[in-house]
């Protein structure tokens, strides 16, 4: 049973230690994330390392909190005057010591962490917290009548008032906003014969894992411990992808012996699982912009035992390469507004000028890779956005240009119902990251 954290369990003197340290990573992260869009995982990391004295305890109630912070940023901005939301934004963070804290506990609060809110409370003095209600927008509401701040908070406010009118019409968007204040699972890809080891050492550690029903490599961990540490993950029995990600590949259906180019490789989890569903025959070149992405990848071919992927770096532009391929996955760059659960607080940063600036360059790459796909082949493209203009539009535009290529009806891969070589996996399909993909074939 996970311990219950309470205001006696450390001394004054050390929670005024831990409070410090919070509020100190609460304005790196705060600062990087608006001012240089630096992902919070990333900042938080970095923060750690240089913080040797936060213990595993201290990390928790950082991350806990600062998470917090920024999943219900649209909530906890609007108890701030306009000019200092504002400054905040702009990664000015000028925030009084007892003003930080005050938005770190009613994050706290929010996501229903008590714990974590009453000791931020007791130290800062703050007055007694309301008992909690029973969904994160009575939460919040509740916050709100505690500072004093005439609102009627809803679950819009989660995002930025301009991006409703870009979301798709068929979105269920009760269903996403509620998703979206809930942090997804962690998904792994099994990746060996007989998964009974890497289940041993998860059930070990507490973890509680549910199998997908339709794609049984797929499987939702929840647990504390971080999985790159494991043995099973060393030793390549798994790999942690999302279960839509997993799907463009299952979307893509290479099979056994062909030739497959994934330009836009990056760490390179859709290319190993391309090189699992052709039984490790066959041959992947993944390519990326970005050599260290490859480096890391060719590692986890090792680890893998993958010997049919091959890396090659590339300068962004037109594919040069000599042969043509059965299939070229194109995993375009993009707004990455499907994957907002796991990397809250980005939709604050996104400006609506950025979605036609990536629509044009996601349009620029399936050219430059249009021409590596043999007659016959296929052309994958995939993005985690939720935007019709960086998914539907771009394809259709592509498809204008492109009378050789015809959309190539697939079975979903969630559902197996046969979609029209297009479709968006969305959050409430799979308590998963949002993603689209199309499949389009060379028929000339």
């Amino acid at each position: 049973m996970k311990e219950k954290r309470t205001i006696s369990t450390l001394s004054p003197d050390k929670y005024r230690a831990q409070l410090r340290l919070l509020d100190d990573a609460a304005r790196k992260v705060l600062s990087s994330g608006f001012s240089r869009q630096t992902p919070a995982d990333r900042v938080l990391a970095g923060y750690f390392r240089q913080n040797h004295r936060c213990g595993s305890r201290d990390r928790a109630f950082i991350s806990e909190t600062v998470y917090a912070l920024l999943r219900y940023w649209g909530f906890l901005r609007l108890y701030l005057p306009q000019e200092r939301r504002t400054e905040l934004e702009s990664g000015s963070i000028r925030l009084t010591a007892r003003e930080l804290a005050a938005l770190l506990m009613a994050a706290a609060f929010i996501h229903d962490n008590g714990d974590n809110a009453e000791i931020i409370a007791a130290v800062h003095h703050m007055e007694p917290l309301p008992r909690s209600l029973n969904n994160p927008t009575a939460r919040a509401n509740q916050m709100a009548t505690y500072f004093g701040c005439e609102l009627k908070l809803t679950d819009r406010d989660l995002l930025p008032e301009w991006i409703y009118a870009e979301l798709p019409a068929n979105l269920d968007i009760s269903g996403y906003l509620r998703l979206l204040a809930q942090r997804p699972p962690m998904w792994i890809r099994l990746q060996c014969d007989d998964p009974n080891e890497v289940y041993a050492e998860l059930t070990a550690l507490g973890a509680i894992m549910e199998r997908h029903p339709v794609l049984t490599d797929a499987v939702a961990v929840r647990m504390q411990t971080n999985l790159f540490s494991l043995e099973t993950y060393r030793n390549g029995k798994f790999e942690i992808q999302d279960l839509a990600s997993q799907c463009v590949s299952i979307a893509a259906a290479p099979n056994q012996g062909e030739r497959w180019l994934d330009p836009c490789a990056g760490a390179g989890g859709k290319s190993l699982h391309l090189a699992q569903l052709m039984n490790r025959k066959g041959s992947v070149t993944a390519g990326d912009i970005r050599a260290a992405k490859l480096d890391d990848l060719r590692r986890r071919a090792r680890r893998a035992g993958f010997p049919n992927i091959i890396t090659k770096p590339h300068d962004g532009g037109a594919w040069k390469g000599r042969h043509q391929f059965d299939g070229v996955l194109v995993d375009a760059p993009c707004s990455c507004s499907g994957v907002w659960r796991r990397n809250p607080g980005a939709q604050w940063k996104l400006q609506l000028e950025n979605i036609s600036e990536l629509a044009a360059t996601q349009r620029k790459i399936l050219e430059n890779y249009a021409h590596a796909v043999r007659p016959g082949g296929v052309l994958v493209y995939a993005t985690c956005s939720l935007f019709d203009a960086e998914n539907s539009a771009v394809v259709r535009n592509f498809l204008s240009g492109h009378p050789e290529y015809k959309l190539d009806p697939f079975p979903h891969p969630l559902n197996g119902k046969i979609v029209p070589g297009m479709v968006r996996i969305d959050s409430i399909d799979g308590d998963c990251d949002a993603l689209f993909v199309a499949k389009m074939r060379k028929v000339q």
